[in-house]
């Protein structure tokens, strides 16, 4: 049975961005090991939404490329997330919008859920599958 890890945001950061080598190669280890099936990395959703956030404001990192590299990093078999699909619908919506991703996580649930969601942020009104219910 392989070994389960929760990695934190900052290897996965470490891994996408290589700016630090000490950090990148731990972190490369790691991966190729989840990619052997040695280990399975467990990332929380929070986690997933922290290195968004990282990529975007401190590293300026265009949102096509960090939901590219994002969604091959949950879509690996060694990576476990819950609603991966949900998450991969939610960082598709992040790459084609101005939104932020914690409103595409909303609106992804909302999506596959068939659940309306409660809000004064017209953004929610952007996405076509998502119905908006205040009352």
């Amino acid at each position: 049975m392989s070994k389960r890890r929760l990695i934190d945001t900052n290897l996965i950061v470490r891994h996408l961005v290589q700016d630090h080598e000490k950090h990148a190669k731990t972190a490369g280890k790691l991966f190729d090991a989840c990619d052997r099936g040695e280990v399975v990395l467990v990332v929380l959703p929070v986690v997933l939404a922290e290195c968004v956030f990282v990529l975007e404001s401190f590293y300026e990192q265009p949102r096509g490329n960090i939901a590219a590299a994002l969604v091959r990093l949950i879509n690996s078999p060694g990576v476990e997330i819950c609603d991966t699909a949900v998450h991969v619908d939610a960082l598709e919506r992040y790459r084609r919008t101005k939104c932020h991703f914690v409103d595409c996580i909303i609106a992804a649930t909302a999506a596959a859920e068939d659940m309306p969601v409660a809000t004064f942020d017209e953004d929610f009104r952007k996405f076509s599958d998502v119905r908006v219910k205040v009352e």
